[in-house]
């Protein structure tokens, strides 16, 4: 697993080959959506993509998803062919459509899933930048991880990385897992995984706001969302006092989602405030540099406060993966729970 920016993507790219013979593809890592899916030939409107996109009738192995299939979750929309179609609209308001089908999905020369159901896109706009499609972690039963739940026991394990650590996805249970601190999977609408953040600190100070901001918004972490998204009260103390212990330090001029930036050009090195994340079960994710700051337009000299609030209190936090990066995040499905071990990236 890797950055994707070489691929125009901020978010992770895990490398797979499809279909027999196989053809390699480059596919955004997503715990927040539940349809894998690959740009697919005849395309009515793709996106460029690094390498071909994928060819139904080059696959020997390939296998159209009809309407009357079990496995087909909308028989409702199969009024014009017997394909089963599938539409995706993800927050971004990027979208995907196309038809469900079959075929080798290949991670490892060990790890093959043969019929693994996936979305063949045909029309495909948004923000994917030149990946080549969707490998969906979420919580539902087309999901790669769900499909897989024979070979993999429904556990997955990531490291997202950073400059200095590697990044990777681990399939199935590991003993080493024990040692994390879990948090429950609350229940929640699919395909999210919806925790309990009890806080967040500022070098070590409760933000005042975020207690009660957090317990009444609530909250889910996904690896597809990559800056992390605050209610709006909890948002503005931490930007307040972030601003406040950064004051030797001018502001430069904000850019997207980004309010607060600093040009750090004449600074060689530069301190900056710890901020903390506490979770149900006693968790405290202390972020280091690589997750509060956020190069604007991958300008290292220029660094932003890598954190957005949401549009109103009501909406849910949203923990990215900026903020994930360089902790090893267990999904424990069957026992319903999430487990977190910080700095375990470096092993």
């Amino acid at each position: 697993m890797y950055q994707g920016r070489p691929l125009n993507s901020d978010n992770f790219i895990v490398a797979v080959a499809l279909g027999t013979p196989t053809k390699n593809f480059f596919l955004s890592f997503d715990t927040g959506s539940d349809v894998n899916w690959v740009q697919c030939e005849p395309c009515s409107s793709c996106y460029p993509q690094q390498g071909p996109t994928y060819d139904p009738s080059a696959s020997s192995t390939y296998e159209p998803l009809s309407c009357s299939s079990p496995d087909c979750p909308w028989p409702e929309d199969c009024a014009v062919s017997d394909k089963c179609l599938y539409k995706i609209r993800y927050l971004d308001q990027s979208i995907s459509e196309g038809y469900l089908s079959r075929d080798i999905l290949t991670m490892t020369p060990t790890d093959r899933m043969p019929g693994l159901i996936f979305g063949c896109g045909q029309n495909n706009n948004g923000i994917f930048g030149m990946t080549g499609g969707m490998l969906a972690f979420g919580r539902s039963n087309l999901s790669f991880v769900y499909q897989t739940a024979n070979q993999y026991g429904n556990v997955f394990a990531y490291c997202l990385p950073t400059v200095s650590t590697e990044g990777y996805l681990a399939l199935g249970p590991d003993p080493s897992y024990a040692s994390a601190q879990f948090t429950p999977i609350l229940p929640g609408s699919l395909p999210f995984y919806y925790l309990t953040v009890t806080g967040m600190s500022l070098n070590g100070q409760p933000l005042l706001t975020s207690s009660s901001s957090f317990a009444k918004s609530g909250a889910f972490i996904d690896s597809g969302t990559v800056i992390s998204r605050l209610p709006p009260a909890v948002y503005d103390e931490l930007r307040s006092g972030f601003r406040t212990l950064m004051s030797q330090y001018p502001l430069a001029e904000a850019g997207g989602v980004f309010d607060t930036c600093y040009d750090f050009s004449d600074y060689p090195t530069y301190d900056h405030p710890s901020v903390t994340l506490s979770i149900q079960g006693g968790i405290d994710l202390v972020l280091g540099s690589a997750n509060i700051f956020y190069p604007l337009y991958w300008n290292t000299s220029r660094m932003c406060l890598a954190f957005a609030p949401t549009v109103d209190e009501s909406k849910l936090a949203i923990i990215g993966s900026w903020q994930q990066k360089g902790t090893l995040l267990i999904h424990d499905i069957p026992n319903g729970r999430l487990g977190f071990k910080p700095g375990a990236c470096n092993n």
